[in-house]
């Protein structure tokens, strides 16, 4: 079974025959759309009257109707021949009768000229499908070796942090605080300041803690470290008072 319509990538790689279709059926819906906004006037449209009925008229048909009404009150005021209601309405209902038989043939077209758009997609999806997975092909391949590059590049990483972790631990660790963590290793925040240490913030995502750092000067101190409040204790002598036997503690608080 054939289907009649599909949605079609925006980046499918059309040749220059499908695209003139494409065009060609981009005018046609531009054209319908222009010739239905130009006669909107002699469209039937559905409202409701005072009886909260839904009723369908076609707005020129009523304007042109009422413009017939008052000359006819006038013509019948001034004791003249009522204006003729053919002649009055005969070219609108002829608009009207284009309008109801343009607007088909309009979408006919618009129609053929996208079954036309969608055969010639379809006419060009075997060599089209060989060509991108040829592509798909050279980007696997290209995806692999950076794959490879990156494990590489990781590996490396990896190493140089242990034996960093080895120093400056003083060799109580060989491999990085956060090693085979199940939260990830934060390899990535690793960042060196401009004197060539660990920066501050690096050391806390990867897990440098005091208790790990046994040689200082290869990570940069905290850069706002906390302030240690200095306990102020007014200290009030005590005095000795003689006091008789029985009366408590001879020192005075």
């Amino acid at each position: 079974m054939t289907k009649n319509t599909m949605d079609i990538p925006a980046d499918l790689p059309l040749s220059t025959r499908v695209k003139a279709l494409k065009k060609a059926w981009e005018q046609a819906e531009a054209r319908l759309s222009e010739y239905k906004t130009e006669n909107s006037r002699y469209t039937s449209r559905r409202t409701l009257n005072a009886l909260d009925q839904y009723v369908y008229h076609v707005p020129a048909i009523r304007e042109a109707e009422q413009e017939l009404k008052e000359q006819e009150i006038q013509a019948a005021a001034a004791g003249k021949e009522l204006p003729d209601r053919d002649a009055t309405l005969r070219p609108i209902e002829e608009k009207v009768s284009e309008y109801r038989r343009m607007v088909p043939a309009l979408e006919a077209l618009v129609s053929k000229a996208h079954q036309e758009y969608l055969e010639g997609v379809k006419a060009e999806l075997l060599p089209m499908g060989l060509k991108e997975a040829a592509k798909a092909q050279k980007a696997r391949e290209e995806w692999e070796r950076l794959h490879r590059a990156a494990m590489e590049a990781k590996a490396t990483l990896e190493k140089h942090a242990g034996l960093f972790t080895f120093c400056v631990s003083e060799g109580d660790m060989d491999t990085h605080p956060r090693y085979g963590h199940s939260q990830g290793d934060n390899l990535e925040y690793w960042q060196l300041a401009e004197d060539g240490r660990l920066t501050w913030e690096a050391s806390q995502e990867l897990d440098y803690l005091d208790w790990v750092v046994k040689v200082p000067g290869l990570i940069e101190p905290n850069p706002n470290p906390p302030v240690t409040e200095e306990f102020n204790h007014n200290h009030k002598p005590r005095h000795f008072i003689a006091k008789a036997d029985g009366y408590g503690g001879n020192w005075e608080h």
